[in-house]
């Protein structure tokens, strides 16, 4: 049910946005007739872990692979370059993801150019997740954490003179042959940057110990150039990103990657002076995808089951956030916009007449606005509060297919076209026009009573509106946003938000030797979002026929809103062996089930430990890495989800610095050459002598990888 017209709830956003930046004003005559404003630690619990490339051994060329590194995250694996990031149980969609500020919509329907994607390794400079309780300016949609990727892009010089500066990265893995070769230039002064980055690169199918997957070859090129300019308080930016992977294998999904080409614009702006921080920016993202289910893997035996989809999706967003530090902590407040339109389109190129209209112009528009304090109570308490209001507008055109090219007056083709246009008619019939009004808000306390401890608790409510495929995929398919469960779903207009309740307690000691930083949660979710059984016969008919005919599995799941929750402990830590011998922990558990009936969630992380020794010498460094599952039987029965057994496999790393300006390291991923089932790796859906049908996919096997880092 709609609650405002639409002019009312622009006036809403409007004024709340007046009143959010009036409060900062207030804050700011205030602190200005106190005169200067005295500088006061906050007190505040760890609230974020960061992964910098230049320190960390990367042998993947998908980033996502980086956040099994982190306490709480891991990544559900749909392909080599198709890594959908997971947070304590929640992934997809529920994870907001930016790229150097950007929030950027897969260009199609099943996630195979996740946001991840467009942060390739060798371009990297940090990945950095928002530990628990996420504030609200972090990002519109938070319900499931924020991640955040940012680029090398370079830095001022000190003076007049123009100088150069970069990055070299080489590297190679031998699971598939792997190649990567990039390279950033840039030539500065303390008032111009100059920035251009190029990279490729490529691989073959990937090995594991019973064979090779296939296909899970990949290819990819990245070009970067932007200017940043410099002058007092103020600074601003332009860059462009085009992205264009080739082929790329995603065994988990019906077809595979045959080309995305991405045109990416940022220009930013920031005016940064001791009273007031403003910071405004801009994105464009067009995303062009085709893909297929021959051209990589087996092709069907029919050429009637041959299947080519066109996708593409424009996205353009923006923020403008003030910042006011005053005398007892900071205020901001800020406006956000990300809208994005889709559409996808199934072809079979041996006939031309028969199409499906996947999606066709389905927008998502979500306009924000946040107030965010952060302050110090006394000296040994912190607190940190906000709230958001989103408004998120979805809409789809009218829908159509045509499954009878021949024009057949009987038979299959002729009662499966008819059946379509039945499903096409009920759907155009709808009102597909959605707006939801969001309300999320957040609260974080730090008390430190001393003994280098500080105690941390937060709270949060925050939401989640339906995807577009959730809301307009309107003929069962498996356009699901990566689930990769082999289900058929269908959408449903009629879906209302996600809400999400959630508590995290747990403390930061740092005393001498030690660090430890363990995090207790429980997030309970009403109206979750989850495949549940159609009761349509309509839909059901339509999909055993499907299924019948080898493409798809039948009962189809309707998207549903049903009751859910997630509690977890995680934790980072280290101790100092000694001056050089470091030893490291990160362990992960989360439990998701659902609230309305005996079941368990779909694709949750097994917990799961890394215990590490880490070696740091004067130019040389090394680790040596545990990393252990345990077995998950808490399974999805919706879903048909399978168990996985426990494993253990082991890594080895080390690098050395011949200059102060090289870096050469080598590492051997899966050193016994375990072989073993990645629980969110999903299920095989390519034909392949090594692999059955629709059997869970396997982990890699071993691999000695290298890298080559030069700076200028």
């Amino acid at each position: 049910m709609t609650l405002l017209s639409g002019k009312s709830q622009t006036l809403l956003t409007m004024t709340f946005s007046l009143a959010s930046l009036s409060v900062l004003a207030a804050a700011t005559a205030n602190a200005q007739q106190a005169g200067v404003v005295e500088e006061m630690v906050v007190i505040g619990a760890r609230d974020s872990h960061t992964v910098r490339t230049d320190d960390v051994m990367v042998a993947p060329a998908d980033t996502a692979e980086l956040l099994k590194k982190m306490p709480g995250a891991n990544v559900n694996r749909n392909g080599e370059l198709t890594g959908v990031a997971q947070y304590r149980g929640m992934h997809g969609d529920r994870v907001n993801v930016t790229i150097n500020g950007a929030h950027i919509s897969s260009g199609g329907p099943n996630a195979m150019d996740a946001p991840l994607h467009y942060a390739p390794v060798a371009a990297l400079e940090s990945l950095t997740i928002s530990r628990g309780i996420t504030p609200v300016s972090a990002g519109q949609e938070t319900i499931g954490g924020h991640l955040e990727a940012v680029t090398y892009r370079g830095e001022f010089g000190d003076s007049s003179e123009f100088e150069w500066g970069g990055r070299s990265y080489f590297g190679a893995q031998s699971v598939n042959e792997g190649l990567v070769g990039s390279i950033f230039l840039s030539l500065a002064n303390r008032n111009h940057l100059i920035r251009g980055f190029v990279m490729t690169e490529q691989a073959d199918d990937s090995d594991f110990g019973g064979g090779t997957i296939r296909p899970s070859e990949y290819q990819r090129d990245r070009y970067d150039l932007g200017y940043s300019y410099r002058t007092g308080d103020h600074e601003v930016s332009i860059d462009f990103t085009r992205n264009d992977t080739g082929n790329a294998g995603t065994a988990a999904l019906p077809m595979d990657i045959q080309l995305v080409d991405s045109d990416l614009i940022r220009g930013r702006y920031v005016w940064d002076n001791p009273d007031l921080k403003i910071t405004a920016e801009v994105s464009m993202n067009d995303i062009g995808h085709w893909m297929s289910n021959y051209h990589l893997r087996t092709p069907p035996a029919d050429g009637a089951r041959y299947r080519r989809t066109y996708t593409a999706s424009d996205n353009s967003g923006f923020s403008l956030v003030a910042e006011r530090p005053v005398d007892n902590g900071t205020w901001k407040a800020g406006v956000d916009g990300h809208y994005s339109n889709h559409i996808a389109l199934i072809q079979n190129p041996n006939n031309r007449l028969f199409f499906i209209d996947n999606f066709k112009d389905a927008e998502r528009n979500v306009t924000g606005v946040f107030l965010e304090r952060n302050l110090s109570l006394s000296e040994t308490t912190g607190l940190d509060i906000g709230i958001r209001f989103n408004q998120v507008r979805s809409d789809s055109t009218r829908v159509a297919a045509n499954l009878n090219p021949m024009n057949l007056p009987a038979g299959g083709p002729f009662m499966m076209n008819a059946m379509a246009n039945n499903i096409a008619r009920l759907f155009n019939d709808q009102d597909r026009s959605k707006t939801d009004n969001n309300t999320d808000w957040f609260a974080r306390f730090s008390i430190d009573p001393g003994y280098d401890v500080i105690w941390y608790a937060g709270a949060a409510r925050k939401t989640r509106s339906p995807s577009y495929q959730e809301r307009y995929l309107w003929l069962p398919a498996e356009s699901t946003g990566g689930l990769a469960d082999g289900k058929t779903y269908v959408g449903n207009p009629g879906l209302t938000p996600e809400v999400a309740h959630e508590i995290e307690v747990g403390f930061d000691l740092d005393r001498g030797r030690l660090s430890l930083y363990p995090r207790a949660f429980i997030k309970q979710v009403d109206d979750f979002i989850q495949g549940t059984p159609s009761d349509s016969p309509l839909i059901n008919t339509y999909a055993q026929m499907m299924a019948n005919m080898g493409m798809g599995m039948g009962a189809p799941l309707v998207f549903s809103n049903v009751e859910a929750r997630y509690t977890g402990f995680d934790l980072e830590s280290r101790f100092n062996l000694t001056d050089q011998f470091d030893l490291r922990a990160v362990a992960s558990i989360v439990r998701g089930e659902r609230r309305d009936i005996d079941d368990n969630l779909y694709r949750i992380a097994p917990d799961n430990l890394i215990v590490a020794v880490d070696y740091r010498g004067n130019n040389w460094s090394g680790s040596l890495e545990s990393v252990s599952y345990a077995r998950q039987d808490k399974v999805s029965a919706t879903n048909l989800e399978e168990t996985t057994p426990g494993y253990t496999i082991i890594n080895l790393s080390t690098s050395i610095r011949p200059t102060t300006r090289t870096e050469l390291g080598a590492g051997i991923n899966n050193l016994l050459d375990k072989t073993y089932r990645d629980h969110l790796g999903a299920y095989n859906r390519a034909l392949n002598p090594d692999i059955a049908m629709r059997e869970r996919l396997p982990g890699l096997g071993r691999s000695v990888y290298a890298r080559f880092m030069m700076y200028f």
